[in-house]
């Protein structure tokens, strides 16, 4: 079986709480008929603070798609240099044992991807394969981690390298007319990179690992209206519709059947994208609430990193003093609405 590193991330430099975000908005719109209810709903996210690429000051400042998307793309591909450096490090591989790159990266549009730039500026060979997921969003962590594992069980010697980044402050907007949603997503997301190593049976790899199995990708049917992402004159923005609050629990019945053709997961990482979605989600793989307490400090200690947060969790997983044996599971939910599970296996060695 393909076997998964454990996972180097890289937050971005600022950290900032919630009671300074509140605070922000209170600022700029101290009279607004709504502001109370926008503090309740900064609070409900679980997230007590989260790592950004600049304080709410000068990252709501900056307006217009142009000077927005640059600069979002710029520091995330920085943070993914440093995280790709750290987890080949980790792993014990130079750039040129690499044979495939695969990335995920949602919050900046940029052509050419992140995936060509880590080739330059990681070093990597220039016929190594690359695969680059542009739109996985939340869901691009274990999206990223599934490709990855399919070309690591074609080629047992490949090595391959996976490296999620997102910039989600860049959808903070503390100005101007504010949906509800913009201001429950300015609370819940936060700006880092993971990266982790990939190989086949037959490659060498130092450090802590997990084996890695079947894989598990299913789109909700008819389920646009549940999240999405737009980017107009202000820059990229994320939105959803009353589908978004149903729609990881509809995933369940599919996900439970699948799930009941192998073993039981002993453990879960499950992707925090908050606390209905963590709670939902143990619920449909038959765990409980203990069983989530990585994913909920994920959360509460970072945000929500958008496909980085199941990196993060596994990290926070395999850290523990005990770490976890048996089968176990990941699973993520992204736009569209899309769910990405994975088989685990094994004590970490």
């Amino acid at each position: 079986m393909p076997s998964i590193t454990m996972p180097a991330v890289r937050y971005a430099p600022h950290w900032v709480s919630t009671d300074e975000l509140a605070a922000t908005y209170r600022l700029h719109h101290p009279d607004h008929p709504r502001l109370a209810t926008w503090m309740r709903m900064v609070r409900s996210t679980g997230v007590e603070k989260r790592p950004w690429l600049r304080p709410p000051a000068s990252t709501g400042a900056a307006d217009g798609v142009g000077p927005r998307s640059r600069t979002a793309y710029g520091a995330a591909r920085d943070l993914a240099v440093t995280a790709g450096r750290d987890a080949l490090a980790a792993a014990g591989l130079r750039p040129c044992d690499i044979d495939a790159v695969v990335t995920s990266h949602t919050s900046s549009y940029t052509v050419p991807g992140l995936e060509v730039d880590l080739v330059r500026r990681l070093g990597l060979r220039p016929d190594v394969s690359r695969v680059g997921l542009a739109t996985a969003a939340c869901a691009g962590g274990a999206h990223a981690l599934t490709q990855a594992a399919r070309i690591a069980r074609d080629l047992p010697d490949a090595a391959v390298l996976v490296v999620v980044s997102e910039a989600l402050s860049t959808l903070f907007h503390p100005s101007g007319e504010l949906s509800l949603q913009q201001v429950l997503y300015s609370g819940l997301f936060g700006d880092a990179a993971g990266a982790v190593v990939v190989t086949g049976d037959a490659a060498p790899l130092a450090g802590r690992r997990v084996q890695v199995g079947e894989a598990w990708e299913y789109l909700l049917p008819d389920s646009e209206d549940a999240y999405w992402g737009v980017i107009d004159q202000p820059g990229i923005r994320f939105d959803s519709g009353a589908r978004s609050r149903t729609a990881p629990g509809q995933v369940g019945p599919a996900l439970g059947e699948w799930l009941a053709r192998g073993p039981a997961p002993q453990w879960a990482v499950v992707h925090p994208g908050g606390p209905g979605i963590i709670s939902t989600t143990l619920e449909a793989i038959g765990m409980g609430p203990e069983d989530g307490r990585h994913a909920r400090d994920s959360l509460a200690e970072a945000g929500n990193l958008g496909g980085v947060a199941v990196l993060d969790v596994l990290s926070r997983t395999l850290a523990a003093p005990v770490p976890p044996t048996g089968p176990g599971l990941l699973v993520a939910h992204g736009p569209g609405f899309t769910t990405t599970a994975l088989r685990l296996d094994g004590a970490p060695v």
